[in-house]
């Protein structure tokens, strides 16, 4: 496979996981946020495991381009492109192992509507403590996804792979999305959605650039580091 073309699919892959990551993320928030979460659960059983199947894609096609990006990245830095490649697969782990727990939701769900004689609260209590672990794993994902893009673009931003603006808008994306992390971690009031935004317009921008675009090889890299 050329380099251009991996590089094309690789873009193609980011929009795809992107788009996945977001309509999923719309479904269950949704579902999960209202008081009777498990019931909503089971009762749009369809909807929630197309969401799980939408999540599964996002991290197949994380990994994906992680991998077809690695050759190339190889060539200027093995230890970023090595960095970048175990990031994203820490990352794809973690969201899955949430994509899984929201299977279960439905399970104990359906629990609560065919079994009323079990008790609900019990249930209810260990349905909250699942979606607080999908939230934490989630974290963890977005911490491993920050950690690693940063590093690829102080990379990419080096041997002008791309326009530097792009690179510049990529580290200032995952440096404001680690600071996100950070304060969701600690349970600190000073983020809002909207720490997301230059992340999520650096994943538009970037892979539109990589499709019609490509890499700029053009720089001969340096001794490997």
């Amino acid at each position: 496979m050329s380099t251009l073309l991996a590089t094309r699919i690789a873009g193609l892959l980011i929009l795809i996981s992107t788009s996945s990551f977001m309509y999923a993320d719309s479904i269950i928030y949704e579902l999960l946020t209202k008081p009777d979460f498990l019931e909503q659960a089971a009762l749009n059983r369809s909807s929630l495991a197309f969401a799980a199947l939408l999540e599964f894609i996002n991290c197949a096609a994380v990994i994906g381009m992680s991998i077809l990006i690695y050759p190339t990245i190889r060539q200027y830095s093995e230890r970023v492109a090595i960095g970048y490649v175990s990031g994203r697969l820490i990352e794809g782990a973690t969201l899955i192992t949430g994509a899984v727990t929201l299977m279960t939701l439905i399970a104990m769900g359906k629990q609560v509507i065919e079994n009323p004689d079990v008790s609900s609260e019990y249930l209810y209590m260990m349905g909250s403590a699942l979606k607080s672990e999908r939230w934490f794993g989630f974290l963890m994902g977005m911490f491993s996804l920050g950690l690693c893009g940063f590093l690829l673009n102080i990379t990419l931003y080096q041997y002008r792979l791309i326009p530097r603006a792009i690179s510049v808008l990529g580290m200032i994306g995952y440096t404001v999305l680690l600071l996100k992390v950070a304060f969701d971690y600690f349970g600190l009031d000073f983020s809002g959605a909207w720490m997301y935004i230059p992340g999520g317009l650096y994943e538009l921008i970037l892979p539109l650039w990589m499709i019609f675009k490509g890499f700029d090889l053009s720089t001969k890299p340096k001794a490997q580091s």
